[in-house]
């Protein structure tokens, strides 16, 4: 009987991100022998990713031609609750107990017996991702009554998602020169929600704000560049920090870069994108070595590690195989590293090295993070800490103390979690569990600050057409262990999700360090800030209270010996964080001062 049915599809096979508008959907299953009582239909998608997660609408389930009926038994998931509920109960997406990366859409049963030539058709609306290249297969599977299993009914039908028409340019640059002295300039452009457009085309003219040597005037970015332009081994002038700027004067585009300095300050700057998911998790879209060529090849990013949810067996060998094969010393560095999550917390860890035994068999879904014992090449970095409701999350269990928490992540696509009140101004929209990062360290914790995405698509630091989530890593050449020696130092900073280049030490003490403070010895600060844009605000936290503030108004602010409160008590912390005027922030790890 199965081998006689037939699927059909009606609707488009593309879909463009922008704008989001709901597309309508048919898949039509013809019945030439019709089909008994108590037989199940079912309509799923793989990779559910490509469309929006809880936007899916089921019009209705009918008996199109012929006689018969059904009973619809469950639409599309409502909730995330729904979604993750396993594929044998009636109302649920299945993601729990179903195949991976897999969505129930909708499942009917036949009531009455359809007959000859029946055909029935399921109608649906959908709205894409905002994330192009995310492709998804529709499935339309029969379960005959007293079966284990749903069969295929045909082939899958297969969807893209694509980007939109070019709005937006994007100049990368490497922030410090490499080995050589030269630095590294990406180009390229995106849609209205940062999708880089590989048909794009066109002539940028080029300049910079001090001498640059190496730069062209202008670059053509032709068919067989796959809309972007790479320009290697520039040599810029030391004393100042240089920005590059492009124009597309035809289609009226034009860009700024974050800021290049010499490698004056004590030690060079990399940026990482560090925590957000791809298909090896379970609720993941976009394959693992998709996201590491878009950081690397797009984003020009120092360093990335994907975080997916404890990926066990095949996965994790998959994790690592990807990790070592973008590995290149000097020029960009992957972390092995995955997500330990339950209701009592959520951490990424971070693996000196492949060979370090702390991988994803370390999970245990009973115990909070911090409650389990990392060995010494593991860094442990507790997110969205102050956050609870739901099944799946809550806020941090800062109540058992463990070494290898040596940073925290203090912002994300959910929001900022440094302080317990909200506050719009910084972006701190969930509170009120006194799990925030500064209720954290009022506990005792010395934690350094990391800043990641947690997307979801295979994307990092893109959430929404937005760039959220960075880390910069402060170490003396870009190396795996390099890199991990930065975190398990303390020695990052987090921004909101641009280049923020900083430079932070109090008296002389520089980001995540600990140091004693004379009896009558007094405190200052001296920072270097070069924004991506005007730098409206500076302020200074310590202890909680903020002790210094200044209102600039400047892409770049030297600040030296500038004075500070000294410790009240026994002990204080004093952070450094600022806010641009186009809303981009950072934050600088804290400086610890002892008395003596």
């Amino acid at each position: 009987m199965l081998e006689k049915l037939k699927m059909s599809y009606r609707g488009p096979r593309e879909f463009v991100v922008t704008p989001r508008e709901k597309q309508s959907l048919h898949l039509g299953l013809e019945c030439p022998q019709g089909l008994p009582a108590g037989t199940e239909i079912r309509a799923t998608i793989r990779n559910f990713r490509a469309f929006g997660d809880m936007d899916w609408i089921l019009e209705g389930i009918e008996v199109a031609e012929g006689c018969g009926r059904l009973v619809v038994g469950h639409g599309p998931p409502r909730t995330w609750d729904e979604m993750m509920r396993g594929a044998g109960t009636p109302g649920g997406g299945g993601l729990i107990g179903g195949e991976h990366n897999q969505l129930h859409l909708c499942t009917a049963v036949v009531a009455e017996a359809l007959g000859e030539n029946a055909q029935v058709m399921v109608h649906l609306q959908a709205t894409p991702t905002t994330y192009a290249g995310l492709d998804a297969w529709l499935e339309l599977r029969v379960r005959p009554q007293g079966a284990n299993a749903f069969s295929n009914i045909g082939a899958p039908v297969q969807i893209r998602s694509i980007p939109g028409n070019p709005s937006r340019l994007e100049v990368r640059t490497t922030s410090m020169a490499d080995d050589s002295g030269s630095i590294r300039v990406v180009l390229f452009a995106t849609d209205a929600l940062a999708n880089p457009v590989p048909t794009y085309r066109g002539k940028l003219a080029l300049k910079s704000t001090g001498h640059v040597e190496g730069l062209p005037a202008e670059v053509v970015i032709d068919e067989q560049d796959e809309g972007r332009c790479a320009l290697e081994n520039l040599r810029v002038s030391p004393g100042i920090p240089v920005r590059f700027e492009a124009l597309d004067s035809q289609l009226g585009l034009a860009a700024t870069s974050s800021a290049v300095v010499d490698q004056s300050f004590a030690k060079r700057h990399f940026f990482g994108a560090i925590h957000f998911h791809t298909d090896l998790s379970l609720d993941g879209g976009r394959q693992l070595s998709e996201a590491y060529a878009y950081a690397r090849d797009y984003l020009n990013l120092d360093v990335v590690a994907a975080t997916d949810h404890a990926p066990l067996g095949q996965a994790w060998e998959e994790t690592l195989r990807v990790n070592q094969s973008f590995y290149q010393p000097g020029r960009f560095v992957t972390l092995p590293a995955w997500e330990s999550s339950n209701i009592l917390g959520h951490a990424n860890i971070y693996l000196r090295s492949p060979d370090v035994d702390a991988g994803p068999g370390y999970w245990q879904p009973e115990l909070n993070p911090s409650a389990i014992p990392w060995p010494e090449d593991a860094v442990v970095v507790p997110h969205h800490t102050n956050i609870a409701g739901g099944q799946y999350w809550s806020h941090y269990h800062w109540s058992q103390p463990n070494e290898r928490v040596r940073l925290v992540e203090v912002v994300q696509g959910r929001g900022n979690f440094e302080a317990d009140e909200l506050d719009e101004a910084w972006g701190i929209i969930n509170g009120g569990h006194k799990a925030s990062v500064q209720n954290a360290l009022s506990m005792g914790w010395r934690l350094g600050f990391v800043g990641g995405t947690d997307n979801h698509h295979g994307f990092p630091t893109q959430m929404g057409g937005k760039y959220i989530g960075l880390t910069c890593f402060l170490a003396s050449e870009l190396t795996r262990d390099a890199i991990w020696q930065a975190m398990d130092q303390r020695s990052t900073y987090a921004t909101s999700g641009v280049p923020i280049l900083c430079q932070l030490s109090v008296n002389g003490n520089s980001m995540g360090s600990t140091a004693c403070l004379g009896k009558d010895e007094e405190v200052y600060f001296d920072a270097s800030l070069h924004g991506t844009a005007p730098i409206e605000v500076v302020e200074v936290i310590s202890n909680g209270q903020c002790v210094w503030r200044a209102t600039p108004g400047e892409w770049d602010v030297e600040l030296n010996a500038v004075s500070l409160p000294a410790p009240a008590g026994r002990e204080a912390y004093y952070y450094l964080r600022l806010r641009q005027v186009d809303g981009h922030k950072a934050w600088l790890s804290p400086v610890w001062l002892e008395r003596k």
